[in-house]
C-alpha cells in the first residue's frame, strides 16, 4: 500500500470550481450549443473533472485507515501460515490485493454492511474505473463475505457478513504459486501437490 495517502477535503475544494466550470460548459453546449463536436468536447471534459470530484468527496466520508479491513486480513494471513508455514515457502503465503483501492471498496461495503450497493456507486470510489469490479471480485477471491447479483438489470455487490470463507485459502496459496513464472514447472507442481493434500 502507498505509504501517502489521498487528501480528499483538499482534492475537493481544489476540484470544485472546475468542477462547476465543467458542468456550466457542458449545460451550455445542451441547450444552445449548435455543434455536435462542440457538445461532444464539453461532455468529455466534464466527464474526468466531475470523476476525480466525486471520487474526493467520496472519500471524505471513507476513514483513513480501515481497521476492520486489515483485522480480517490479518486473520487470513494467520490461518494460511498455520496451515502451511511449514510445507510452503514463505513468499507463496501472502495475502493478495492489498491496495489502497481494495481497502477504500471495503469500506464503502463495509458502511453499507448488509446493504446492496450498486456498481456504480463502487465506481465513485475509483473514479470510474474500468477496473472497479474486478477489484470487487478480488475481495471475494480473498473469503470476504461479498455476494454479487443483479437489481433492476444493474450489477449490485452486498457485504453480507464479516465472516470469512476460509474454504478460498487453497486457491489463494495455488494462485500465488502458479503467478511466480520463474518457479520451475516441477517444484510448482511439488507445491500444487501438497496444497492439494492439505496443510493441516
Amino acid at each position: 500500500m502507498s505509504a501517502s495517502l489521498p487528501n480528499p477535503e483538499a482534492d475537493w475544494h481544489r476540484l470544485q470550481a472546475d468542477t462547476v466550470h465543467a458542468l456550466r460548459a457542458l449545460l451550455g453546449q445542451v441547450e444552445n450549443g449548435q455543434s455536435p463536436q462542440d457538445l461532444f468536447d464539453s461532455y468529455l471534459y466534464a466527464k474526468p473533472v466531475m470523476a476525480e470530484a466525486m471520487q474526493a468527496r467520496m472519500r471524505m466520508n471513507l476513514p483513513d485507515k480501515c481497521d476492520t479491513f486489515h483485522r480480517m486480513r490479518e486473520r487470513l494471513a494467520d490461518e494460511i501460515t498455520r496451515r502451511y508455514g511449514q510445507r510452503i515457502p514463505e513468499k507463496y503465503l501472502r495475502v493478495p490485493y492489498f491496495s489502497r483501492t481494495h481497502e477504500e471498496l471495503f469500506s464503502v461495503l463495509h458502511q453499507r454492511l448488509g446493504e446492496s450497493v450498486p456498481a456504480p456507486l463502487l465506481r465513485v470510489v475509483t473514479a470510474d474505473s474500468v477496473h472497479t469490479e474486478r477489484r470487487t471480485r478480488e475481495l471475494r477471491e480473498l473469503g470476504f463475505d461479498i455476494d454479487a447479483t443483479k437489481e433492476n438489470g444493474g450489477d449490485v455487490y452486498t457485504l453480507r457478513s464479516l465472516e470469512m470463507d476460509l474454504e478460498m485459502i487453497p486457491s489463494i496459496v495455488k494462485n500465488n504459486v502458479q503467478r511466480d513464472k520463474k518457479l520451475p514447472k516441477s517444484e510448482s507442481n511439488r507445491l500444487l501437490s501438497v496444497i492439494d493434500s492439505g496443510g493441516d
